[in-house]
């Protein structure tokens, strides 16, 4: 019995260490991607005052080959390009992480709320809106009601009521795997 529960304990422990570690990952790529927004508005201020006193010694001096533009500007963006893959492999792992210990339950549709924007090329180019399911569950524990959103990635939204699967910590029904909704639910 007591080697029982030693084996729960692990299992808890490592559940909550694996979880900690994601949520670490997920705050140390903001602050890093924030460090990296900063870094290229400071480049792009540095060289906006370089082209303004050109003239002046310090001005020519920017824009001269003694600061390493052709190095800085191209390891920015592949800096850049390496958040796409780090919240890849985030994302990765916090699905391996719902996998082992989350748990699906069926949502219902309450709302539907449509996205907003600014993306010139969807705005101007594309002929559908964007729009998020709102989502409720009740716990048949507690008979608490969650909410949950998911995105549509359908041109056919669901209709209003239907049942939607969420996966979610029953330990914690508010940290659920934020998926996109597609027709294959149907």
């Amino acid at each position: 019995m007591i080697n029982m529960q030693q084996n729960l304990d692990e299992q808890i422990h490592h559940k909550q260490r694996e979880r900690t570690i994601i949520k670490t990952m997920y705050a140390v790529q903001r602050g890093a991607f924030y460090l990296y927004i900063g870094l290229v508005l400071l480049l792009f201020l540095t060289i906006f005052l370089g082209f303004l006193a050109r003239q002046t010694p310090w001005g020519a001096f920017l824009l001269s080959t003694a600061v390493p533009w052709k190095w800085i500007v191209p390891s920015l963006l592949v800096i850049g390009f390496l958040f796409i893959f780090t919240d890849t492999f985030i994302q990765s792992r916090e699905e391996a992480w719902f996998q082992l210990y989350g748990s699906q339950v069926l949502t219902k549709v309450v709302a539907f709320d449509e996205v907003r924007s600014f993306r010139w090329a969807r705005r101007f180019f594309s002929d559908w809106t964007e729009y998020r399911l709102r989502l409720e569950w009740t716990s048949p524990e507690t008979g608490q009601v969650y909410n949950f959103s998911q995105r549509v990635r359908d041109r056919k939204l669901p209709v209003m009521g239907a049942q939607i699967p969420v996966v979610l910590d029953l330990a914690n029904p508010t940290y659920y795997l934020q998926a996109d909704f597609k027709r294959s639910y149907r």
